[in-house]
């Protein structure tokens, strides 16, 4: 038996670090969105107990992949593994902060369970993704949510508008816990902060379907590290907004941006004069 899954990407809206753990790990508060830029996951069922990994985007195909490390857990949690071969292809740029590895993660989560009889609920397979990967129960549930705590409390919300996007990256990935270092230096570890931002303008934007009103309430913490080191971020913002954009913003711990369009045409015309420019871009929608 063989499932294929689509593993999409995320961008976040909003983006805020309040807090870091003594086991290192820090608290956020985020306003995710799925859209529709994918990878794909085919799981096929094989004899023995293996788990078979085959990718050729050269990523690592051991536990150090998300994909793998997903695997592991659901069969930790059923306690009856089973041979499986999982092919991965990679639409979704690497080290972006567009949640690639852990949508791969979710969509593999996903389809062991289709393969498994949907033996797990949604929330379940998501509280198996807090396991693997902070962004993982996100990209399970999919959707518009606020996460909170490492990302595994999430809380969905409704949102009537549909976003058309460009996605774009430019230069090298960033290592999300080089980022959060840099957080750590500029906030003193997070000992005593309190932010001075909320999340309750975008979730009321988000409820209001009112493009203008998502575009003011952009908002992401890790801008103001990432940015000055990494010039393509304000170079591609400024491109897309350039080329119709209403308003962008770098996703997760970058350096990916996405720009946010009026309508559909706009963001295709953007993204193919972006792509003439040397960058990496892709129009797609939040879903």
């Amino acid at each position: 038996m063989t499932v294929c899954v689509k593993a999409n990407a995320k961008i976040n809206l909003w983006l805020d670090v309040v807090g870091k753990r003594e086991n290192g790990y820090h608290d956020i508060v985020s306003v995710m969105r799925e859209v529709s830029l994918f990878d794909t996951v085919t799981a096929t069922r094989i004899a023995g107990g293996e788990i078979v990994l085959n990718t050729a985007c050269g990523l690592p195909t051991d536990e150090r992949n998300l994909a793998v490390r997903a695997a592991k857990a659901y069969f930790e949690k059923t306690g009856e593994p089973f041979g499986v071969l999982l092919t991965l292809e990679k639409s979704i740029p690497m080290e972006a902060g567009l949640g690639g590895g852990s949508a791969d993660a979710a969509a593999t989560l996903k389809a062991l369970n289709r393969l498994d009889g949907d033996r797990f609920s949604t929330s379940e397979l998501a509280a198996i993704g807090a396991k693997v990967g902070a962004d993982v129960p996100f990209c399970v549930v999919g959707g518009t949510a606020l996460c909170e705590g490492i990302g595994e409390r999430i809380t969905p919300l409704f949102s009537t508008t549909g976003l058309p996007l460009v996605v774009a990256i430019a230069g090298e990935g960033v290592s999300t816990p080089r980022a959060f270092s840099a957080l750590d230096e500029r906030y003193g570890s997070f000992e005593s902060y309190i932010s001075d931002q909320n999340p309750k303008f975008m979730m009321e934007s988000l409820e209001n379907g009112d493009a203008s009103s998502i575009v003011s309430a952009l908002f992401n913490r890790f801008e103001e590290v990432v940015a000055p080191e990494r010039p393509a971020v304000s170079a591609l913002k400024s491109a897309l907004v350039e080329h119709g954009a209403i308003g962008a913003q770098m996703s997760g711990s970058g350096p990916a941006v996405f720009g946010i369009f009026p309508d559909k045409q706009a963001a295709e015309r953007a993204a193919a004069a972006l792509t003439a420019l040397g960058a990496r871009a892709f129009a797609c929608e939040a879903l």
